[in-house]
């Protein structure tokens, strides 16, 4: 069974279950890095809904599972969303009611180019681009959010430029920094790893270590880290977090860019890639590549 019809079965069995009072739709979404099917569905009044990612679904269909199976998961993942109180749209829609739920995103932007020709975004490095996004709300298992394309700004009426100002501001506020040695990190998540002294390596991301490479983005955490270890290197490993290398570790820029594009090819999500070169910061100059 191809997409397409897999869409149409999806959106016909659950038409059926939920009645003409629902308004059920399956389009293309871009996320980070990536193109997948989203489905919407909207309950009478309404104009935004969480969106159900469909591939994993797909791959049930594929499998042989039922379509009656497949559509009960469906909506019962969208009925989690409603019933715990993590998809609350009354202040979406009132620019000053969310403003201070503003966050921004750091992404690479030659793998996204056509999610930044819709989206309010500034350039950051060679790799990267910073994108505004909303927070609905935070979970210990993850954050409910979306992003602000350019259709939000005219609906708000708000210029790209002070939204995403007060994006970036809100950020540290919302999140707060963390940085770690990555001998503590490894610790945390139950490995036998070498002292803090014995592995030049830090960890920079937010509390939360959900798209906390966005801390890159501040000068004043990059000057502090210089002000104690010196010069260093920079690595965006993930949109979760960056690393910080010491630049009297025995590695150069050439040898840390090779490491982490084989890190991407190998280990990283796509979903999550973030850069593809390092960079290198001096005391002096600031970032340079």
């Amino acid at each position: 069974m191809d997409k397409k019809a897999m869409q149409t079965l999806i959106q016909k069995e659950i038409e059926s279950k939920l009645g003409d009072n629902y308004k059920i739709s399956i389009q293309e979404v871009l996320k980070t890095n990536l193109k997948l099917d989203g489905l919407t569905i909207l309950q009478p009044g309404e104009n935004i809904s969480p969106t159900i990612y469909l591939d994993s679904f797909y791959q049930d269909l594929e499998n042989g599972k039922d379509i009656e199976l497949v559509v009960e998961n469906i909506l019962i993942t969208y009925f989690k969303y409603r019933s715990n109180g993590r998809f609350d749209t009354s202040n979406l829609l009132e620019y000053e009611l969310l403003k201070e739920r503003l966050y921004v995103k750091l992404i690479n932007k030659h793998l996204n180019e056509k999610l930044l020709s819709d989206v309010p975004h500034k350039d950051f490095l060679d790799d990267f681009a910073i994108i505004p996004q909303v927070l609905v709300s935070m979970e210990e298992e993850g954050n409910a959010c979306f992003t602000i394309h350019n259709n939000h700004l005219k609906l708000w009426n708000v210029n790209a430029d002070e939204l995403l100002n007060r994006a970036i501001e809100n950020t540290r506020n919302i999140f707060d920094v963390s940085l770690q040695n990555m001998a503590s990190v490894m610790r945390e998540l139950g490995f036998d790893f070498p002292n803090e002294l014995e592995t030049p390596m830090w960890v920079l991301t937010n509390h939360q270590k959900i798209n906390g490479a966005t801390m890159l983005i501040y000068e004043d955490i990059l000057q502090d880290f210089a002000n104690k270890y010196g010069n260093f290197y920079i690595i965006g490993s993930s949109v979760h977090e960056v690393l910080l290398i010491p630049a009297t570790a025995n590695m150069n820029i050439e040898e840390l860019t090779e490491m982490n594009l084989a890190v991407n090819a190998s280990e990283v999500h796509p979903e999550e890639i973030l850069g593809t070169k390092a960079y290198f910061y001096s005391r002096e100059n600031g970032i340079s590549f």
